[in-house]
């Protein structure tokens, strides 16, 4: 997806209101459908009245220790363009300072140590690094990364069910009292409720769990229990049954667009209208039907178009430019 000197720099053209050429657009809205969260967040951060709110501190040596060489080369191109051009790279300037410091603190924040506990209900966390985690009754975790940044660590005590964020170079280890679980795919349940008991269950791709004596990788339906150090490996008989089965997915794999668009309307209510040219391609995605306004995002990024919000949530256009 690119650098995110790159992307730093488009956002602070897009919040000064600078006009992007197409290909630069197309980077922009790309880098949105593959990181809506971080987008949304940094929209919200955007509007927040920081110039106001004293209780928000921004270090902003660091930041403009950080663009100030690309702000003196950039104005040295646009000295000759006159007034206009210049208010308009100021405006761009500011809007990278903000953007970048925004965007230093957001990832300086995903670097924290989160810790759930005193769970009373089956509850839905999401993790500073993207990964989803439903916690049983009583179960308390604890997330954070590394010291060098880069491996994520969990502490459990309890029962979860994780959904992990895919992140290149960077792995996501669970510890419990009596194992620990490297994820090398994406679903699976980790009980560890009883002191001298505990097992995982993968729902989807795989995992390694290992113990003071052994240790075994679990694929698809597959579960090992330990008990007293000793591992007990074994089949899933009915994942629906046993995971639950999740009706908020839906899930294509080289389906016609068209195809696509009425089944996201049937099940979501969410109407996207195909432009010319549109028609012909085929999709290959998962989308979750609970996050309506990024639908059409994806369904952008993944067809390399351009997508316009009509009515939030509602009804959007698809379309090349």
């Amino acid at each position: 997806m690119g650098n995110h000197d790159d992307i730093d720099e488009l956002l602070a053209k897009h919040f000064a209101h600078e006009r992007l050429t197409a290909a630069q657009q197309a980077r922009l809205d790309q880098w949105k459908a593959a990181y809506p969260e971080e987008s949304q967040r940094l929209q919200r951060l955007i509007d927040m009245p920081i110039f106001s709110d004293t209780s928000f501190k921004v270090d902003t040596e660091k930041a403009w220790a950080k663009i100030e060489p690309q702000l003196k080369e950039h104005s040295l191109k646009i000295g000759f363009l006159g007034k206009k051009a210049w208010f308009y790279s100021a405006a761009a300037a500011i809007a990278l300072i903000l953007v970048t410091t925004l965007l230093l603190l957001s990832r300086e924040t995903d670097t924290q140590t989160v810790r759930y506990a005193d769970i009373t209900q089956t509850e839905n966390v999401l993790l500073p690094d993207g990964s989803e985690v439903t916690l049983y009754p009583h179960a308390t975790l604890t997330f954070r990364y590394a010291d060098d940044g880069t491996a994520r660590q969990v502490e459990l005590s309890g029962k979860a069910f994780f959904h992990v964020k895919n992140r290149d170079n960077a792995p996501f280890k669970i510890s419990t009292a009596k194992m620990t679980v490297e994820v090398l795919g994406t679903s699976f349940l980790v009980d560890a409720v009883h002191d001298n008991k505990a097992g995982v269950f993968v729902k989807s791709g795989r995992v390694k769990v290992s113990t003071s004596y052994n240790n075994v990788i679990l694929e698809a339906n597959e579960k090992v229990e330990v008990t007293d150090g000793q591992m007990t490996l074994g089949i899933i008989e009915d994942p629906d049954s046993f995971f639950g089965r999740s009706d908020s997915m839906l899930v294509f794999k080289s389906t016609p667009i068209t195809t696509v668009v009425q089944e996201v309307e049937k099940q979501t209510g969410v109407k996207i209208e195909l432009g010319k040219g549109l028609e012909n391609n085929t999709v290959t995605t998962k989308i979750n039907m609970s996050e309506k306004e990024s639908i059409a995002a994806e369904l952008a990024f993944v067809c390399g178009c351009q997508c316009d919000t009509l009515e939030k949530e509602r009804y959007y256009k698809l379309y090349y430019e």
